[in-house]
């Protein structure tokens, strides 16, 4: 192949190249040549076209957790059925291609072991957390039997060319996926709560802070074990929120952006009514059986298309856990 000088910054013939001119280019102006693709998901509604997702294994079914269903935060004993979920597996699957959306399948060992026990919820690859450039590998610490599954998602991240700019570390810990909310590229909400701690939040809020995010809310929540169970954001200006889930100046802050909230209600909130997935702004993918949130959605005017993931919501999530977003358009912007 020949040397092409239209393509080199600064090139004049028979020269060195000029370091200066090199030493000004922005890591994001040779992303797509360099990585292959314009990685970045730094947006919760923008358009979605690239995603990772994972199939239910064995994992879900396991004698492990019969043994000790409490420990496995399955206090009510009751597992997922495993064929019923790899049938709504399929169901999401034919959503997310017939809206465009190109999928990169992980492969799941149907025996995972992390570092201490055999884990559960390997289904769920939100937490594979790309920012404008590249992604954050999360550091696990709602229970020993999530751990261990950021090995898989880095790399799987790696094999398909997704830069890795971060590993969260230390005692960190942040589940960056369902924990950390984009209301648009320069505003960020990030939990603290069962699945994020403070040193978590700080070498994640590092990262936003050098990646364009001018603004960063610290959300304090109890009770769930992620952010996107109590919250879910439609479009720039319309969400669903689970108040009790929340804190004050969390429901405060959103409001005071201009963000219309649609309770949902105790029971809808046990079905994962906030665990939405959006596609595009105001059209959304929405677990099935959750009627008044939906009427409400649709009166203003969103697209909501339901799927039945009752064994999802069993095992403790819905769509928008079960998809780790990769490339999003930038949506709109709050300001």
């Amino acid at each position: 192949m020949h040397l092409d000088p239209t393509k080199i910054p600064g090139y004049v013939k028979g020269q060195p190249p000029n370091q200066d001119i090199f030493r000004k280019i922005s890591f994001m102006d040779e992303l797509e040549a360099m990585w292959g693709r314009k990685w970045g998901a730094q947006s919760k509604v923008g358009k979605l076209s690239y995603a990772i997702v994972m199939p239910p294994s064995d994992n879900e079914e396991s004698d492990e957790i019969l043994e000790d269903p409490v420990f496995y935060g399955l206090p009510d004993g009751v597992r997922p059925n495993l064929k019923k979920m790899r049938q709504q597996y399929k169901a999401l699957i034919k959503v997310l291609e017939e809206n465009g959306v190109e999928l990169e399948e992980m492969e799941v060992p149907q025996y995972f072991m992390g570092p201490y026990c055999r884990n559960r919820m390997v289904w769920a690859p939100a937490s594979a957390f790309v920012i404008n450039g590249g992604a954050i590998v999360p550091r696990y610490g709602l229970a020993p039997w999530r751990k261990g599954l950021e090995v898989i998602i880095a790399r799987k991240l790696a094999a398909i060319g997704c830069p890795i700019l971060y590993t969260v570390h230390g005692t960190g810990i942040m589940e960056s996926g369902g924990n950390i909310f984009f209301l648009d590229p320069h505003h960020a909400l990030i939990g603290i709560g069962p699945s994020g701690n403070e040193e978590g939040f700080e070498q994640v809020s590092h990262l936003l802070r050098r990646n364009g995010v001018k603004e960063i809310h610290k959300v304090v929540f109890t009770g769930d074990i992620h952010l996107d169970i109590v919250f879910g954001l439609v479009d720039s200006r319309l969400g669903l929120v689970y108040p009790p889930g929340l804190d004050a100046k969390t429901l405060d802050y959103l409001d005071g952006k201009g963000i219309e909230l649609i309770e949902v209600s105790d029971e809808e909130h046990k079905n994962s009514a906030c665990n939405i997935l959006a596609l595009e702004p105001g059209k959304i993918i929405m677990v099935a059986g959750n009627p008044v949130a939906t009427g409400i959605l649709r009166q203003r005017g969103v697209e909501v298309i339901e799927v039945g993931m009752s064994e999802f919501v069993l095992a403790g999530g819905g769509p928008h856990c079960a998809v780790g977003c990769l490339i999003r358009e930038p949506g709109p912007l709050l300001t």
